[in-house]
């Protein structure tokens, strides 16, 4: 299996410049969701461990919202069915002479692994703090705007009070059964985004449009550009296409305006 890192790219639009900034599209729903829980699970990831009052009621919110997720939609089945499909497409590649073989039987022992403990009857990601008294007293607040004050929730206003480690080590255990469905969508993201490798592309007056072939694999569309650019790309697309659009904006207070010049930037269609 072959690496998708910046270093191993031979024509890069922008080498030497700082990390890209990179926007990304899913082409079906599956992605869609792992791509939304990832971003909640990152937001958890940045302040679990943080000492004030507000990092322990944004990784509460955010776990709280994990939880409806998960309750909404058969993220579970979508793990499963999304980690199955890979396994078989991993396994057609052991007979390829540019397959690294020991890295290939990894990632299958590693998706493997995680499919089984899905799988397993007692596997109920969500049910530590949906059973929880103090997240379900801030679930049913937490719509309301300003809805979970201190006096609104003594008992919220007096475990953010108590001392970060023991916050911390609450929200840790409110995470224990949710850390598989984290850990599941990091692998299939991962190996999706290292499916392909960027490749330089140029969207005539600000636009760009690709159609897909009737057996492409392409599951999320990737758009890589510089940092100091003044153009931002709008992606959509579905089974048949994908089109990027550049916009500027000047000011937030202005509505975004589709470029007229080319851009040039870089662009990587993933799927396995």
């Amino acid at each position: 299996m072959s690496g998708g890192s910046r270093e191993s790219r031979q024509a890069s639009l922008f080498p030497d410049a700082d990390e890209p900034v990179v926007y990304e599209q899913p082409l079906n729903e599956r992605i869609r969701n792992c791509l939304r829980l990832e971003h909640l699970f990152s937001g958890i990831d940045y302040a679990i461990d943080g000492e004030s009052p507000w990092d322990a009621r944004s990784t509460l919110t955010r776990i709280l919202e994990v939880s409806d997720f998960l309750v909404r939609t058969d993220i579970k089945g979508e793990l499963i069915k999304e980690l199955e499909r890979e396994i078989n497409t991993m396994n057609g590649l052991r007979n390829n002479p540019s397959v690294n073989g020991a890295v290939l039987d990894q990632t299958i022992g590693a998706m493997s692994e995680i499919l089984v403990r899905l799988k397993a009857p007692d596997c109920q990601p969500g049910a530590r703090i949906r059973n929880d008294e103090l997240a379900n007293q801030v679930r049913q607040r937490i719509s309301i705007p300003g809805g979970t004050c201190s006096f609104d929730v003594p008992s919220l206003h007096f475990w953010l009070n108590a001392q970060p480690s023991q916050r911390s080590s609450q929200m840790q255990v409110w995470m224990q059964d949710l850390r598989l469905v984290q850990k599941a969508i990091r692998l299939i993201l991962g190996l999706i985004r290292e499916s392909a490798m960027p490749r330089v592309a140029i969207a005539n007056a600000g636009f760009y449009q690709q159609q897909l072939e009737a057996n492409s694999q392409c599951q999320l569309v990737r758009v890589l550009m510089p940092r100091e650019s003044d153009a931002f790309p709008e992606i959509s697309g579905g089974k048949h296409r994908f089109t990027v659009r550049f916009y500027a904006q000047r000011a937030t207070s202005t509505r975004p305006a589709q470029v007229q010049d080319d851009v040039r930037f870089e662009l990587a269609c993933c799927g396995i």
